[in-house]
């Protein structure tokens, strides 16, 4: 778990979070996109553009839709590591699943991405109808918040947590 900085307006930084995720954000080429919001431990907002549908493979497509179907449209809290020199370096590194995440965004989910700390775990997961948790985080979430699943049940619209599991290097 990194150091993350803790504030009082941690409502109101997920809030934003999940409102420009919610968002479309017209690139250079005035073509619209859904943005996946990461929220770094220092609480800053990144926002990576998900590609436009008609972009990703039909395979490509299915799968999405397999894991997370495109309607009803949901609200996606991930837990994973936002450490921002992390990001930099390798983002899927940090967080392999990333390339799901922007799909799940361009099918037209609400995404946002942060560490799990105990300090931001409901605000986190506030209206989230579902939450994805990185294995790789579990430890931490775990030894800092023995109760993280019940608190985040508490605070979610739905009830759908899963698991998503790193490969072992």
């Amino acid at each position: 778990m990194p150091e993350v900085d803790v504030r009082p307006e941690l409502d109101t930084i997920f809030s934003r979070a999940r409102e420009f995720a919610n968002q479309t954000h017209a690139d250079t080429q005035g073509v619209d996109h859904r943005q996946v919001i990461i929220v770094t431990p220092g609480r800053l907002l990144i926002a990576k553009d998900s590609p436009i549908v008609s972009d990703i493979p039909v395979e490509q497509q299915s799968i999405l839709g397999e894991l997370v179907p495109p309607k009803p449209q949901v609200n996606i809290a991930v837990i994973s590591y936002t450490y921002l020199e992390a990001l930099k370096e390798n983002l899927l590194l940090a967080i392999p699943f990333f390339g799901f995440l922007l799909g799940f965004a361009a099918l037209g989910h609400t995404v946002w991405v942060f560490e799990g700390h105990p300090t931001a775990l409901s605000a986190g997961c506030r209206d989230a109808d579902l939450l994805l948790v990185d294995s790789g985080m579990l430890p931490s979430i775990e030894s800092g918040n023995p109760d993280w699943r019940e608190q985040a049940l508490q605070i979610m619209r739905g009830t759908d947590i899963k698991i998503i599991a790193r490969r072992k290097e």
